[in-house]
């Protein structure tokens, strides 16, 4: 390790240190649809992470939008679902394929999207079940770019994708909480304050969220009331903070 990066983690842990508020990680998925909702999501006041759908109407716009207001994007990779019936993406990785179809679809899509720091998957409950899967997956992505992370969003409880993304040797993390599962104010509300005692109890969490508009309307009322009590970070940046701190980066979290 090079002693430029060793200071980098010093200057990091340091840091930290000087601020032992809980870190609260905001992932807003399926920006590409909806050119209004996905800026307002971008537009939120916090340092927050932003999924870009690859091929969607406002996809690359979107990416350049939060690239230029200084959020984190990564690529909403799609995978299959274990659903029949849930929204099929025309460009989803999914069980037919073999492991050359995989890597050349995953290069393609990750190529589709500018400004990406990371990867999430979109649906996949059935594709991250799956070693066999999972394991080209993350390796193409390893191949494209060593220094993108893998966020598994855990649509699935018997996902593999953290485990085969460590294995691949990418920094992995995992979501902690859906806030908007059922897409009612109440809800999320109730959703929004479980995350807040995750961060606090486990001393950073994760939540993914969509650019709905009660979603929103939400994040709009609570966002500014919680940013005294914690810290909002992007994915990396709390990735930098584990690792420089006393919890490698690469640990499981509890969910």
């Amino acid at each position: 390790m090079s002693s430029r990066w060793l200071l980098f983690l010093a200057a990091l842990a340091c840091s930290a240190a000087a601020d032992q508020r809980p870190v609260m990680s905001l992932v807003i998925d399926d920006l590409g649809y909806s050119l209004d909702n996905g800026k307002a999501a971008i537009e939120l006041t916090g340092d927050h992470t932003y999924a870009i759908l690859p091929g969607a109407v406002y996809s690359r716009q979107l990416a350049t939008h939060a690239h230029t207001h200084g959020k984190e994007v990564i690529l909403h990779l799609p995978m299959q679902s274990i659903q029949s019936s849930a929204a099929h993406e025309p460009n989803a990785l999914n069980e037919a394929m073999n492991e050359d179809q995989l890597t050349a679809n995953v290069h393609s899509l990750l190529a589709s999207v500018p400004h990406i720091r990371g990867v999430n998957n979109h649906m996949g409950s059935h594709l991250t079940e799956f070693d066999f899967f999972m394991r080209p997956v993350m390796d193409s992505i390893r191949a494209f770019n060593s220094r993108l992370y893998f966020l598994d969003s855990r649509t699935s409880p018997r996902s593999v994708a953290h485990a085969q993304a460590l294995d691949a040797g990418l920094s992995a993390i995992t979501r902690d909480v859906f806030l908007d599962h059922e897409q009612n104010i109440e809800s999320i509300r109730l959703q929004y304050r479980i995350w807040q005692t995750k961060a606090r109890e486990l001393g950073s969490a994760i939540a993914i969220g969509h650019p709905f508009t009660s979603t929103l309307e939400v994040l709009r009322e609570y966002l500014p009331a919680t940013s005294g009590e914690y810290r909002f970070l992007r994915l990396s940046r709390l990735i930098e903070e584990r690792r420089a701190g006393s919890r490698p980066a690469n640990q499981p979290e509890q969910l």
